[in-house]
């Protein structure tokens, strides 16, 4: 009886130190990442137009927000991005929207991301203004 008892103690022990417990580790290596992807796109030069002034533009440094998996097919395409936001500052330039003290950086931000937008509309949370010189 007692050697019966003990073969099936190890038997028992053997079958526990088979089964393997799920670790924190693996559990977090098969969810998805919500980190966003930052894709930078440079900074955008914009003349300003004419008023018999001399010269005068905008410098706008923009970096786009992304959704973790579009953030490659969103770098794929970045020179078509920087078209798109090139055309948009341009417009907002001959509008006045781009002034000294004039500039509101949400309607900025928004009218940016609506060109982007128009690209991919579910790819890009945020457009993010980097920096803003006017000389």
């Amino acid at each position: 009886m007692l050697r019966l008892l003990r073969r099936n103690a190890v038997v028992l022990l053997g079958l526990v130190c088979t089964v393997q417990f799920p670790t924190a580790r693996a559990s977090t290596a098969e969810e998805p990442t919500n980190k966003p992807a930052y894709i930078v796109l440079g900074e955008f030069t914009v003349n300003m137009p004419g008023d018999g002034n001399p010269l005068s533009y905008v410098v706008v440094g923009i970096t786009i927000e992304a959704m973790p998996m579009a953030a490659g097919e969103l770098r794929e395409i970045t020179p078509r991005l920087k078209e798109a936001i090139m055309r948009r500052l341009m417009v907002l330039a001959e509008r006045g929207a781009l002034q000294p003290g004039r500039t509101d950086p949400m309607v900025l931000k928004t009218a940016l991301l609506d060109s982007i937008a128009g690209l991919r509309p579910d790819s890009v949370r945020d457009v993010l203004i980097t920096r803003l010189i006017y000389g």
